[in-house]
């Protein structure tokens, strides 16, 4: 029977930390360094910088698939669609809401499908709304009551 100060555990641990003693002096001698790895529980995913650019759907969709499409397959070519108008304004709505919770505002000038260019106010969960609509929205509910 082996106690755990003979065990091969502590044996392999010195063989371990030689080993690597070793790969670091073949890589100095080789004029290479040891690459850098993925730390324990994170994917390379986890580490990409988010952007915090505005994007559509499918870009977003496109961002999230592509490292499970195969590469080996052929690359279509891809079509740019322009924006819609509905999302040309959904993008400068969020444009602006970033603009101005980046100088620490909670209102900013967006365009509404109903009012055109108006005051919104952005929330906390990183919704908005317009605020003419809001008012009208809670108007009507007092109205129905």
């Amino acid at each position: 029977m082996q106690s755990n100060i003979d065990h091969n555990a502590i044996i392999n641990k010195g063989k371990s930390i030689a080993l690597a003693i070793q790969v670091d002096d073949w890589l100095k001698a080789q004029g290479k360094l040891e690459p850098t790895q993925i730390p324990f529980g994170q994917t390379r995913m986890s580490m990409k910088p988010k952007d915090t650019e505005y994007k559509t759907g499918q870009q977003s969709m496109r961002e999230s698939m592509a490292d499970s499409v195969s590469k080996k397959r052929p690359v279509l070519s891809s079509t740019d669609r322009p924006l819609t108008k509905e999302q040309e304004r959904h993008k400068f709505n969020f444009e602006a809401k970033t603009k101005a919770l980046a100088n620490g505002e909670s209102t900013f000038e967006g365009k509404c499908d109903l009012h055109g260019l108006t005051e919104f106010k952005a929330y906390q969960s990183g919704k908005h709304h317009c605020v003419k609509c809001r008012q009208r929205t809670s108007q009507l509910r007092k109205e129905s009551s």
